[in-house]
């Protein structure tokens, strides 16, 4: 479906998240996200010198709905720490970084979800952008954290008006080998007023992998 130009960008505010322990206790069954992938992987990014991937999160996957809610909170529980509550993430760290213009009821992850579900357009193909940052075993998480919550807030919400879910994964508290790393969730609309708006064209299309490398590239080169 056709997408307009992008508009010029203002500077974004940052809303910080906390840093969460899990909590002990039976988990309700409903509080657990479902294990169905919504959406397919377009891989990793292809420079070698960049540990991350790119994908779009349509609005429908195989048949089945996506919901930004859904899509939101599953990237908020980290592996073998399941939420004990609907909405008390369980990821190392998160933020909900927002453009100059989102309203203030998108200073939470679901609220902003929530927008983002209650103005989807009828014939909407792309929901949500997904970028990963992976970071050495050996690497200072706050430094990596840093790293990636910069990035979305200048290339992502300043540069595009786009909101993004920021959430890190420690992966070895689950028993694993992975290296930890931060799901950036972006809307593939912007928020202008309070209202979403076009499409963040140049992370969507032919070239979006391409684009979401260089970007990273060019904000390593510039601050790590």
């Amino acid at each position: 479906m056709p997408r307009k130009a992008m508009t010029t960008a203002k500077p974004a505010a940052l809303v910080t998240g906390v840093m969460l322990a899990h909590a002990a206790g039976p988990v309700p069954a409903e509080c657990v996200p479902t294990a169905t992938r919504d959406y397919a992987s377009k891989g990793p990014f292809e420079d070698d010198g960049l540990d991350g991937s790119f994908g779009i999160i349509p609005c429908i996957f195989k048949d089945r709905p996506n919901r930004m809610v859904d899509v939101v909170h599953r990237r908020l529980v980290q592996f073998g720490r399941p939420m004990v509550e609907p909405w008390a993430p369980t990821c190392t760290r998160f933020d909900v970084i927002l453009p100059p213009h989102a309203p203030d009821a998108c200073n939470d992850p679901q609220g902003l979800a929530q927008l983002i579900d209650a103005q989807r357009m009828p014939d909407q193909q792309d929901l949500a952008i997904l970028i990963t940052l992976r970071f050495e075993h050996h690497a200072l998480l706050h430094r990596g954290w840093e790293l990636a919550r910069g990035f979305a807030l200048q290339c992502l919400a300043t540069d595009r008006n786009t909101p993004v879910v920021a959430a890190m994964h420690v992966p070895q508290v689950a028993g694993r080998r992975h290296k930890p790393h931060v799901h950036l969730i972006a809307s593939a609309r912007r928020i202008l007023g309070s209202n979403c708006a076009d499409f963040v064209t140049d992370l969507l299309d032919a070239d979006a992998k391409a684009n979401a490398a260089r970007l990273w590239a060019d904000w390593r080169a510039a601050h790590a």
